[in-house]
């Protein structure tokens, strides 16, 4: 857990350097997704949740898309939850989903989702479940003043240095005795780069009761690629260093347990901004 993280720490760090993500502004018409799940039973159960988001500033819109606009960026985020009962069980389970369009600040989140979930299997029944959130930023130069409210942020760059950045997460559980939380939630959609870009996805699995461990297979992963340019003057000379790539980082992490489990704990979190 402390080689997690300090890589994690490693990571946000390093995308500082050369200034990060700037989010993207929400169009005029937003809109909110609320879903609430809450399932006791005994037999079995399925429950699937998938969601695509494309968003662009680009004046030709998403159709014309590429090339990237100068000044224009594009963000995508995809979520994605599966759970399948094999066999009939004793499944409890409690999803809450809360999509939102509009801009979000720090603290709060653009794809929101919870997952409980406790599992016993008979005759050999199990439960799997999978989750998995993505956040894809694109953007081409564009000036500090107009993305960034703070009044210092020129003294730092004149020019909002051109970027590319992914990150990745998600867990799989493949259980007979399951007691399993997930959390997971993005934030790109924004009213200024005065906050940052954040991803993270949490898999808690624990005992069922006490002395009663959870029993099966639990995996997590991260996957994270970033270039960057860097900022810089605007009457930099060519090549310009908001043009130029200037850092390019590829991170990848999976643990996975596999037996009586009476703590699996992985914690993931990607965050990228000017102002973090």
């Amino acid at each position: 857990m402390k080689k997690l993280a300090i890589l994690v720490i490693a990571l946000v760090l390093l995308t500082g350097y050369t200034l990060a993500d700037r989010g993207i502004d929400p169009v005029p018409e937003t809109q909110g997704i609320v879903t609430s799940t809450s399932v006791n039973a005994i037999g079995n159960f399925a429950s699937a949740t998938e969601l695509q988001w494309r968003i662009t500033d680009d004046p030709n819109g998403l159709p014309k898309i590429p090339p990237l606009s100068a000044a224009a960026a594009i963000y995508e985020s995809t979520y994605t939850e599966d759970t399948q009962t094999h066999g009939v069980g004793l499944m409890l389970y409690d999803k809450e989903l809360d999509v939102e369009t509009s801009g979000q600040i720090s603290g709060q989140w653009n794809i929101e989702a919870t997952k409980q979930i406790a599992f016993i299997g008979i005759d050999g029944a199990y439960v799997v479940s999978t989750d998995n959130i993505m956040v894809d930023g694109a953007a081409n130069y564009d000036k500090t003043i107009q993305n960034v409210i703070c009044p210092f942020a020129t003294t730092v760059t004149e020019m909002f240095p051109t970027y590319c950045n992914r990150a990745e997460a998600g867990s799989t559980i493949d259980m007979t005795v399951a007691n399993v939380r997930t959390t997971t939630t993005d934030r790109f959609v924004m009213p200024s780069a005065d906050h940052p870009v954040e991803l993270n996805h949490d898999l808690r699995v624990t005992e069922l009761l006490t002395d009663v461990p959870s029993v099966g297979f639990a995996s997590a992963y991260m996957e994270v690629l970033i270039q960057e340019a860097r900022g810089g003057p605007q009457d930099a000379p060519a090549p310009a260093p908001f043009l130029t790539l200037m850092e390019r980082i590829e991170f990848s992490e999976e643990s996975s347990a596999d037996g009586a489990i009476t703590l699996f704990d992985k914690l993931m979190h990607y965050e990228s901004g000017m102002v973090r």
